[in-house]
């Protein structure tokens, strides 16, 4: 992964500010974060995985939090978010934990340095996260870190092609605009970054949905309302959003990125990765599994 180019986007105490304002509307917006949920946690279908410990990093509102719950009744959770406000929602969101379900614990803490033990959970998982930290091998050496010997390491992303119709209206408008969409990771990179990590049998995958809206400034509230604020990007003026760049922006978008619907399409691209725990020290037995890309899946926005 290009580090320095993620690195000179991301201000982490934005990032926070951004998602703690955004957790009220969170819900509401997370139609398509719902989705990759439930396919995230359909990978573990294909292991006998029964964890007795499992750590949730970048929990938000706890949807997947509650999809774990669900699946692993009898697990201790540690859901994890950068947010203190989306923390609580997870928090709230759990119902009266009947006597033989495992425990819940909430804490704040940044992905990339986990206030908690080395080698304490089976399951490590994190939906939708790693595409908000500057940089994201950093949150890849910490989920390793805290995995348990025999664990299983699972997380998804945003990938490149995420938002490139949003991209290529920036770029028409003004060259330079393009760079203000985040530069999502791309498959290959991130799973050369996972073949850093002492771990075996990674597999990648990513999943390409389409989403429709009736115009762009929909598509533009639905960003804001899921916390994808400009404030959360270093060298961006607050006016991202401003009236001037939407009406442009609308113009631009619809001429090029509209369907025969009458409504704007974006493409939002997950990528689903996970390993297993390997002692320090050995070399991989094996190198990445063949990426899977699924067809194109249309899903409806606002």
């Amino acid at each position: 992964m290009n580090h320095s180019s993620i690195e000179s986007h991301i201000k982490t105490s934005h990032v926070k500010r951004a998602f703690s304002s955004a957790s009220g509307s969170y819900d509401a917006h997370a139609v398509l974060q719902r989705e990759i949920a439930d396919r995230l946690l359909a990978h573990l279908s294909f292991t006998k995985i029964q964890p007795k410990r499992i750590l949730d990093i970048g929990c938000g509102t706890g949807y997947f939090t509650r999809l774990l719950r669900g699946k692993f009744k009898r697990a201790e959770i540690v859901a994890v978010d950068l947010s203190e406000a989306m923390v609580q929602s997870t928090r709230q969101g759990h119902g009266r934990r009947l006597p033989w379900h495992g425990h819940h614990h909430h804490i704040s803490g940044d992905a990339a340095a986990l206030p908690l033990k080395a080698e304490q959970f089976d399951l490590v998982c994190s939906n939708l996260t790693m595409q908000w930290l500057s940089d994201p091998q950093a949150m890849l050496l910490e989920m390793r870190r805290v995995l348990a010997p025999g664990g299983l390491m699972l997380f998804s992303t945003f990938g490149r092609r995420t938002l490139a119709e949003l991209r290529q209206s920036l770029a028409s408008i003004e060259p330079e605009r393009a760079g203000h969409v985040l530069p999502f990771p791309d498959v290959m990179s991130l799973g050369d970054a996972l073949m850093k990590l002492p771990i075996e049998l990674p597999v990648t995958d990513t999943d390409l949905f389409t989403l429709t809206y009736p115009d762009t400034i929909s598509l533009i509230r639905e960003l804001k309302g899921l916390g994808a604020s400009a404030s959360a990007i270093r060298g961006r003026k607050s006016g991202l959003y401003g009236r001037s760049l939407i009406k442009k922006l609308e113009c631009e978008y619809s001429d090029k990125h509209r369907g025969e619907d009458g409504k704007i399409y974006a493409t939002f691209e997950a990528i689903y990765g996970q390993a297993w725990y390997k002692k320090t020290g050995y070399e991989h037995r094996e190198g990445m599994i063949p990426i899977r890309a699924a067809g194109d899946i249309n899903l409806h926005g606002v």
